[in-house]
């Protein structure tokens, strides 16, 4: 009786190193597997899902393709990648006709490298958006100064003509003093000073 009982014993000490070796060698390691392809498949459904949206994203972009590249062209119109005074010109006098005055002069200065605004200690610049893109390797300012002659209102009418013109140009100041012309009266000389800008492709 002793024997069996030891016998029945040892059978499930056995039975139990058996159980703890074949957990060990064979079924933690294939759950270990089916958690890490767990983890592994709702990685790849996330990236899936991703990927799902910027396709949307792309063909939506592709849809609106032409009028991007309509912006495009207005916007390097706008800021060109060269100076193109020549064009400048052209648009001045076109908008001199426009407005029936006569530009005088004009005087174009050495460009320069684009100063970004850090704001410094003027409260109201803290207020000025900034592109991290725009930097001083890659954004020229163009001074222009000219003259234009002609009736008051329509030196004005003029002058918002070329802030809201094809090229940007940034007024920084406007004097206008009275013709000298006795034939002239309501008529004025008037001096405008801007800024052109170039972003150059860098």
């Amino acid at each position: 009786m002793t024997r069996n009982r030891a016998w029945l014993w040892g059978s499930a000490l056995v039975s139990v190193v058996i159980f703890a070796l074949g957990w060990m060698v064979g079924i933690q390691p294939q759950l270990t597997k089916i958690s890490t392809a767990n983890q592994s498949r709702e990685s790849v459904v996330a990236q899936n899902v991703k990927d799902e949206v910027q396709l949307a994203q792309l063909k939506v972009d592709y849809q609106n393709i032409t009028a991007m590249q309509a912006d495009l062209v207005r916007l390097r119109t706008s800021v060109p990648t060269q100076a193109e005074i020549s064009s400048f010109v052209t648009e001045l006098n076109s908008l001199a006709n426009i407005h029936e005055v006569t530009v005088k002069s004009i005087t174009v200065n050495d460009a320069r490298a684009y100063t970004p605004n850090t704001g410094g200690t003027d409260p109201e610049s803290s207020d000025v958006v900034t592109d991290p893109k725009i930097t001083s390797s890659n954004f020229i300012v163009v001074p222009v100064q000219f003259s234009v002659a002609g009736n008051y209102s329509k030196v004005l009418q003029f002058v918002r003509s070329v802030q809201t013109g094809e090229r940007l140009f940034l007024i920084s100041s406007f004097g206008s003093t009275g013709s000298t012309k006795t034939e002239a009266a309501g008529r004025v000389d008037s001096t405008v000073g801007g800024y052109m800008y170039v972003l150059l492709n860098v």
